[in-house]
């Protein structure tokens, strides 16, 4: 069940270089066996909410702001802001906590950063547990901002409306020129488009009312704007990158959750990462959706993340 008074253990910055500093809180058991969680976006941050998935009565659990994302300074930051600058961040603050090895919680974007990370320093993962699997490829990008409109035609339409035809062609493109190089108006309608798409979307995946949202101006210009600094530049990795690093994976304890009517990272994911991991346990959610806070996925996590528990 959650926790409504979790134990509070600290909370800092840690300075990376180049001017960013990462946000971090640390929760639970200080004696416990350490997860870190990664989240999604990229750009959305962490929050409370992911301490559900744990025993903070028995664990340790560390929840992180990559560069530019949540609380972490500077906010929206794409200077130095790549996929293997987040990594470098993510092994600089295991080092400074002195944790030998920790549990690795990622979803969607998170879960990308998570093998990311595993396969640059599998010793120091003790497992891995990802949920909603995200790959970082173009034709996933190309599903979400496009083949969508097949499911939610509505929400495409409000998503492009008063858009050229050219505009169209390219959704995830016409957004990027928006957000960097707009007028501020343009730039804020392009930033308040995307989340009332994504919030369309997952209320049209889950058929539950959508859930609150940011609606302060000037964090959503900085999540959409860091988000489509990564997605347009498909991640900073290269076509098979992210299978190179899974392979190296490989050899830590991991489990994969995945709805079966996940609409935004689509299930044929996971059966493409498991020809590189294929150890890794898949834990198929059925009827579920992409987001943690669908019950059924938040119930498969809470499996896992005690399940888990054996290897650290």
């Amino acid at each position: 069940m959650p926790q409504s008074a979790p134990a509070f253990l600290q909370q800092g910055y840690l300075p990376v270089g180049n001017g960013h500093s990462v946000y971090f809180s640390e929760h639970g058991n200080a004696l416990g066996p350490v997860s870190v969680v990664l989240h999604g976006g990229p750009g959305s941050g962490c929050n409370l909410s992911m301490l559900d998935w744990f025993d903070l009565s028995r664990q340790r659990v560390i929840l992180l702001d990559q560069r530019g994302a949540g609380k972490s300074l500077p906010a929206g930051g794409l200077n130095h802001n790549t996929s293997a600058e987040l990594v470098f961040d993510l092994e600089q603050l295991r080092q400074t906590l002195q944790i030998a090895r920790w549990s690795v919680v990622g979803g969607s974007w998170g879960s990308t950063l998570a093998i990311l990370y595993a396969g640059s320093y599998p010793q120091a993962v003790s497992s891995l547990i990802l949920r909603g699997v995200f790959l970082a490829s173009k034709h996933e990008v190309h599903w979400f901002f496009q083949s969508l409109a097949a499911l939610a035609p509505q929400a495409w339409r409000q998503l492009t409306a008063g858009w050229t035809a050219q505009q169209k062609i390219n959704v995830l493109h016409s957004l990027t020129a928006l957000l960097h190089n707009g007028t501020p108006a343009e730039i804020q309608d392009a930033a308040q488009r995307w989340n009332d798409y994504e919030a369309a979307i997952v209320q049209a995946m889950t058929g539950l009312p959508p859930l609150s949202r940011s609606t302060d101006p000037e964090k959503l210009v900085g999540k959409y704007r860091l988000q489509s600094h990564y997605l347009s530049q498909h991640c900073f990795l290269g076509a098979r990158t992210i299978f190179r690093y899974a392979r190296a994976a490989a050899v830590v304890p991991t489990v994969m959750v995945h709805g079966t009517h996940d609409w935004i990272c689509p299930p044929e994911n996971v059966i493409r990462l498991q020809r590189f991991m294929p150890d890794a346990a898949v834990r198929w959610v059925i009827k579920g959706t992409h987001t943690a806070s669908d019950p059924a996925i938040c119930a498969a996590l809470r499996a896992a993340v005690r399940d888990m528990l054996q290897y650290s």
